[in-house]
């Protein structure tokens, strides 16, 4: 009898296993230390010291941290360790999880309202630059659909002896808005930092000493900065990581991200400190927790408030959904020298860190690939159109610039789509090896399964026969380039643009030893136009490559570049017209004719445009 029992007490025990193993959310699957490590250890096996030269990786569960691991160096001139508890990292975008909390603590309060235009909260006329007749709300600035462009004139500062004052950095260069709100996702730096100006002007304090009062001193997080100096926290910079950029040859250091607007990515801290935060957003539904009064602000918080169409992954009040699980939520953030995530699952209580010294993607995304159970194929629906004709094209960030020459930097990132057989597209892009292969599996959406789960849903928005937008990775959708701005057009633009200042220069040359070797004689009218030439390009040559040494488009100096174009296109082209007058041969003819094009090259790149 004692042996049946322990026979049936066996089966018990072994079919509640089967019914815990089967019937568990695959979603919320939870590793053992053993299992994470593994993962962890497999994947920066083949990264580490190759393509990053350090990294952290934390895993918590429910409030244990049961797994942290630092990988190679924080300093590879000095072949220092990276440490999970001493490292410090610039977290980047990672910043602007606060931003999105504090607003929903002043929600709480009833000092914000989600839904009300954010003009009701910022100074009379404070913003300048608004288009469209429906109102921004703080909804729209959470979920990056305000409808700015990108901001990226006089992102840094290049000195720590004076900083600026929070309102006059964002009320100086104020983004144009470009699109309608709510209609498309355009991750914006500029929108973000509105938010925590809000929290400000709604608090009646400083955003740093609203942040350090209500989250970092409640939390215990005494090892996190949040100006753009980080000189706030005694010692921090004595321990914190170089950054880097791989350059295919080896590691390139880069200079410390002092972010303006630094609300929306210029926290420093390690990453024990940050995990003191994630443990507090990963609290099981319905727990208590220091960052709020009521569980159900954290609730509300993540709740997803826009998923652009066919998009896997969409965004709730800030917090961005990790591919293909809703549960997961959190972001990603990247300076010149860093690049990290963070995630939390509160139905397992789980909070994920990546943390790396290295401009590099690819890192964070294997991690979070090896450690998330990723879910099959979605489904294939019906299929309503075949014919995908409207769909072919360029594609550019909606989080572009659009009115000055930080629109280079868009082109840069263009997306060509075209068939392949008779239904699957073809992602490409151009300027780097990326080409996957999509098939349909609903109406104006596609699938890629070798793709990274990041980048294997791909929908278009199609309204009237024509597509509005793009939905591809997170961050932001993409949109038509039109003919001008599509990498034809950019490349004849840049590429007509660099060839014509060769050229002015090449003719000068010409002409130089012509009258020093006195087989010409001295003809000012025929010099004047090609030096116009060569200083319209030239300035905007040497401006363009500056900038992207920087990262960064100093405003001042665009203004230069844009007084001198103007100047030279101006003297140029009366000249040229003058001497074309006045000689009336083919040559003269076709200098002008080749200026002009030089004029409408540098204004369609931006370079005749005064911020």
């Amino acid at each position: 009898m004692e042996r049946l029992m322990r026979y049936k007490t066996l089966q018990c025990f072994l079919a509640a296993l089967i019914m815990i193993v089967f019937l568990a959310p695959a979603a919320y699957a939870s590793g053992t230390p053993d299992a994470y490590e593994a993962s962890a250890n497999a994947v920066s096996e083949k990264y580490i010291g190759k393509t990053v030269p350090g990294a952290c990786v934390v895993i918590s569960e429910h409030d244990n941290s049961v797994f942290a691991k630092g990988y190679g160096l924080a300093d590879l001139e000095n072949n220092t360790a990276i440490d999970p508890e001493t490292t410090v990292f610039e977290w980047g975008s990672i910043s602007k999880t606060f931003v999105w909390v504090s607003v929903m603590q002043l929600v709480e309060d009833r000092k914000i309202d989600l839904e009300t235009d954010i003009r009701t909260y910022l100074p009379d006329g404070f913003l300048k630059n608004l288009r469209f007749a429906e109102p921004v709300t703080l909804l729209h600035l959470m979920n990056h659909t305000a409808g700015f462009e990108e901001e990226l004139l006089d992102l840094r500062y290049y000195s720590a002896s004076e900083e600026i004052p929070f309102k006059e950095v964002l009320s100086a260069h104020q983004p144009k808005q470009v699109y309608p709100p709510g209609s498309v996702s355009a991750y914006s730096n500029y929108g973000a930092a509105l938010a925590a100006l809000i929290v400000e002007e709604a608090s009646g304090q400083s955003y740093k000493d609203y942040i350090k009062e209500h989250i970092l001193l409640p939390l215990g997080m005494t090892h996190t900065s949040v100006g753009p100096f980080w000189m706030d926290v005694d010692g921090l910079l004595d321990h914190k990581a170089k950054g880097y950029s791989y350059t295919g040859k080896g590691f390139r250091r880069e200079d410390e991200m002092h972010l303006r607007m630094y609300p929306a990515g210029a926290m420093n801290g390690t990453a024990a400190d940050l995990l003191l935060f994630a443990e507090w957003l990963a609290k099981a539904p319905g727990e208590e927790t220091r960052l709020f009064k009521s569980p159900e602000t954290k609730e509300r918080l993540f709740k997803e408030t826009w998923c652009s169409y066919g998009a896997n992954a969409g965004l709730s009040h800030g917090f961005w959904q990790y591919a293909n699980h809703p549960g997961i939520l959190g972001h990603e953030g990247g300076t010149y020298g860093f690049k990290t995530q963070f995630w939390v699952e509160p139905e397992a209580e789980r909070a994920i860190l990546i943390l790396t010294n290295v401009m590099e993607t690819d890192y964070c995304s294997a991690i979070m690939e090896a450690v998330i159970e990723q879910d099959a194929r979605p489904p294939k629906q019906e299929v309503g159109s075949r014919d995908f004709s409207m769909l072919f094209g360029d594609y550019l960030p909606a989080r572009s610039a659009w009115s000055y020459a930080g629109k280079i930097q868009a082109r840069m990132q263009i997306i060509q789509i075209s068939k392949e057989g008779e239904e699957n597209l073809r992602l490409k892009t151009p300027l780097s090896d990326k080409d996957l292969l999509y098939e349909p599996v609903g109406e104006y959406q596609f699938y890629c399964a070798e793709a990274i789960p990041e980048e294997r849903s791909l929908a278009f928005s199609v309204s009237d026969g024509r597509v509005t937008s793009m939905t591809f990775r997170l961050a932001h959708d993409y949109v038509p380039a039109g003919p001008l701005n599509g990498f034809a057009g950019s490349f004849l633009s840049l590429g007509s643009y660099i060839l014509l200042t060769v050229l002015w220069l090449a003719i000068l040359i010409v002409l130089g030893s012509k009258i020093v070797c006195k087989r010409s004689s001295f003809q000012w009218q025929r010099i004047i136009l090609p030096i116009c030439g060569l200083i319209l390009g030239a300035a905007g040559i040497v401006g363009m490559l500056h900038w992207f040494s920087l990262y960064t488009i100093i405003s001042t100096e665009l203004n230069i570049v844009a007084g001198i174009g103007i100047a030279a296109a101006i003297c140029g082209f009366f000249t040229g017209i003058s001497h074309a007058v006045k000689r009336k041969t083919r040559v003269s003819v076709l200098t002008i004719i080749l200026f002009a094009l030089q004029i409408i090259a540098a204004w369609m790149l931006g370079f005749l445009t005064v911020v």
